[in-house]
């Protein structure tokens, strides 16, 4: 049986599996006996019981969280234009993004949605070098 506390991406349990502790809860076997036979938390079967008797089906919820802004469908318009101008700030590749008729973004979700991408962060050759130049020692003449 599983136990202890699991963050992070936790996959949904298949939907055969759903079907399996279903037929064994209405064969009206304990919950925790069945949480050990499939090798599933407790809590999952009360949650899978608790779907059955109110009436839903058995698929998983809906993973919790906003949608993008930048949906899947368009993530390869968004990429084509990034791609176009290397150059942009995330400001002019944001304001370029809601022209072309996409929704208005903020630099940190632009930001995202490049690294989503697989869009890295480099310097532009295109940039003026730096005013600064790196500390100079003082020459040792006496």
């Amino acid at each position: 049986m599983l136990t202890g506390r699991y963050f992070g991406n936790v996959k949904a349990l298949s939907l055969d599996l759903r079907q399996r502790i279903a037929d064994a809860i209405e064969e009206r076997q304990t919950q925790t006996s069945i949480a050990q036979r499939f090798a599933v938390s407790l809590s999952s079967v009360e949650r899978i019981a608790r779907k059955r008797r109110e009436g839903h089906g058995l698929e998983p919820g809906v993973p919790p969280g906003k949608k993008p802004l930048v949906e899947r469908e368009q993530q390869e318009a968004f990429a084509q234009l990034a791609a176009s101008r290397t150059d942009w700030t995330l400001q002019t590749l944001a304001q370029a993004w809601q022209e072309q008729g996409g929704k208005a973004l903020s630099q940190a979700t632009t930001s995202r949605t490049l690294r989503r991408n697989g869009f890295s962060f480099k310097k532009s050759a295109a940039l003026p070098k730096s005013a600064t130049k790196p500390n100079e020692t003082p020459s040792a003449s006496r």
